[in-house]
C-alpha cells in the first residue's frame, strides 16, 4: 500500500508539497547584489559584532573585495573604520585598515580622523603606520 492509498493521491501530494516548498525561497546572500542599502547594512552589522570571519565570508559569498566595496559603504554616516573604533569593534577596524588602498584611507578621511585619537588606540596605531609606510615609498 502506498502513502495514501493510490499512486495517484501519493503523486499528487509529492507535487503540491514540493511546490508550497519551492514558493518560499530561502535568503542569501546573492539577493543582497539588487540593492545598495541591504548590502551595506550587511557588512556594517559585521563591523558592529567585530565579526571578521562572517565579514570575510560575506565578501567571498558575493564575490566581492573589500577594497572595492570600502569607498562607497558608509556606516552610520561613517566610514567602515571610524564605525568599528565607535563600536569597540577594534579586531576588525585592524583588518579592514590592513586590506583598503592607502588612497581610500585618505579619501574617505580617515587619516585626518586618526589624528584626533590617542596614539595607543589599536585602529589608529594601523592606520599611522600604514600612512607612514606610505610617506616614506615616496
Amino acid at each position: 500500500m502506498l502513502f495514501w492509498g493510490s499512486k495517484a493521491t501519493s503523486a499528487l501530494a509529492i507535487v503540491f508539497i514540493s511546490s508550497v516548498l519551492m514558493s518560499y525561497p530561502a535568503p542569501s546572500h546573492a539577493q543582497y547584489r539588487a540593492n545598495g542599502d541591504d548590502l551595506a547594512l550587511l557588512f556594517c552589522s559585521y563591523v558592529r559584532a567585530n565579526d571578521s570571519k562572517g565579514f570575510r565570508n560575506a565578501l567571498r559569498d558575493l564575490r566581492l573585495r573589500l577594497r572595492d566595496i570600502y569607498p562607497r559603504v558608509r556606516c552610520n554616516g561613517s566610514s567602515m573604520i571610524q564605525f568599528s573604533a565607535i563600536s569597540n569593534a577594534y579586531d576588525i577596524g585592524r583588518f579592514i585598515a590592513h586590506s583598503v588602498l592607502i588612497d581610500d584611507l585618505y579619501s574617505s578621511g580617515d587619516i585626518a580622523w586618526v589624528k584626533d585619537l590617542e596614539a595607543t588606540h589599536p585602529i589608529a596605531e594601523v592606520v599611522r603606520a600604514r600612512s607612514q609606510a606610505v610617506r616614506t615609498e615616496r
